[in-house]
């Protein structure tokens, strides 16, 4: 493995969290919770 893979994920990674973040300040716990859960039950 190169480290510039293992660079590449921890990015990867680390844009995913911020984006999340984003977006749960950004529409409100309860919103994202409601929208995560449905996507959930969604998937049953």
């Amino acid at each position: 493995m190169q480290p510039s893979l293992y660079a590449g994920l921890a990015l990867a990674g680390g844009v995913l969290i911020t984006a999340s973040l984003m977006l749960w300040l950004y529409a409100g716990e309860r919103v994202y919770v409601d929208r995560l859960l449905s996507a959930i039950a969604g998937c049953f």
